[in-house]
């Protein structure tokens, strides 16, 4: 045979434990870089602008943009949030596998 059962077990726990430590690792990545988004700043910046300008011009179309950029802003964060969660989820469910291969499984 070319490689064990027990060492093969032993590889495949390393690399969903690797693979779990990836996932987590992205995830909380993720959900740091929310604030430094550089589309989030963007838009907010944006946002600030348009404020602005409505002091000056048709007050009702800019708040309606003003309105709308905000949603979007709100809608980008908080779909950044939910995918940084996703992937630690998915980090901790690889990481249970490991445990469950090295530990529990014999």
């Amino acid at each position: 045979m070319l490689i064990s059962p027990e060492s093969f077990r032993s590889i495949f726990a390393a690399a969903l434990f690797l693979f779990g430590l990836m996932f987590v690792l992205a995830g909380f990545w993720k959900l740091l870089a929310i604030g430094i988004s550089g589309h989030a700043g963007t838009l907010a910046a944006q946002s600030a602008r348009l404020g602005q300008k409505a002091i000056a011009d048709d007050a009702q179309r800019v708040v309606q943009s003003v309105v709308q950029l905000s949603d979007s802003v709100n809608t980008l964060l908080r779909t950044s949030a939910g995918i940084g969660a996703f992937l630690i989820f998915v980090g901790f469910v690889f990481l249970t596998a490991s445990y469950s291969i090295v530990f529990v499984l014999k």
